[in-house]
């Protein structure tokens, strides 16, 4: 099975560059680099379609979610994904989520069918009905694990960084600077396959309420990411781009983000 992985890893790749680091600030959004969703979306979980205008940049990413009349999904959100795939490394971003019952706010990386693979994904989360949690997930072939971990802290008051460890043999989550989670080969298999990186927020269908809590029909809400970075694992340490999200501009973007 693992060879399988990486035979399936290497096709998706193709000699892609899965060691290539890059941090966005998002004072624009380059279309080779980054993918705006524009389409109806049909998943059970979700009460959303995604429109272009619903993911703008200046001086930082602006998610928005609006409630729409007429369609099959009740609300109209914003989506984003790297145009290019990426595996092991330090995924990092300074969030500002949206609150309110039903609401999501997410940042992952994803592959699946329609990439020609199995399902792996690895989540941080955000549920607007009480985001002094956050919600850590991962997939592997389409089999959910996650956890709900106290923050100690209202993460919709301010923005903060966020951040995941995807390494071979474990995956690590980090709030505002602090490892909240790790979870290792030990505890039950990995995501390895290589996927996109994707930022999003989303209102949830109420077949899942009893996990996301019941959206409102006329909620409207924002949520808001500064910086997206990605730092690839050497085999002994992370190969970070500059300016990266958790560096000295970082730290200065967080600040600025802030006031």
């Amino acid at each position: 099975m693992r060879k399988f992985i990486l035979v399936l890893a290497g096709i998706f790749m193709g000699n892609a560059a899965m060691a290539q680091g890059f941090s966005e600030d998002f004072g624009s959004l380059r279309n080779d680099l980054w993918h705006v969703a524009e389409y109806d979306f049909d998943h059970p979980m979700f009460d959303t379609d995604w429109k272009t205008d619903h993911a703008t940049v200046a001086d930082g990413l602006t998610l928005r979610l609006a409630p729409q009349a007429g369609k099959a999904n009740g609300f109209t959100g914003g989506s984003i994904r790297r145009t290019l795939p990426t595996q092991y490394g330090r995924y990092s971003a300074i969030i500002h989520p949206a609150a309110g019952e039903g609401l999501v706010t997410g940042f992952f990386t994803y592959t699946g069918p329609a990439y020609g693979t199995r399902h792996d994904e690895i989540d941080i989360e955000f549920l607007g009905k009480d985001t002094t949690r956050l919600h850590a997930a991962w997939f592997v072939d389409g089999e959910l694990n996650s956890r709900f971990i106290d923050l100690g802290y209202d993460a919709a008051d301010a923005p903060r960084l966020y951040a995941f460890d995807w390494l071979p043999d474990r995956i690590r989550w980090y709030a505002d600077g602090k490892m909240i989670l790790e979870i290792t080969e030990a505890d039950g298999p990995l995501p390895h396959v290589p996927g996109m990186l994707f930022a999003n927020l989303w209102a949830a269908d109420h077949s899942v309420a009893i996990w996301s809590g019941k959206t409102r029909p006329d909620i409207s809400a924002t949520a808001r990411l500064n910086c997206a970075s990605f730092a690839p694992w050497t085999g002994s340490g992370f190969d970070a781009p500059r300016q990266s999200c958790d560096g000295a501009s970082g730290t200065e973007r967080l600040a600025s983000a802030s006031r």
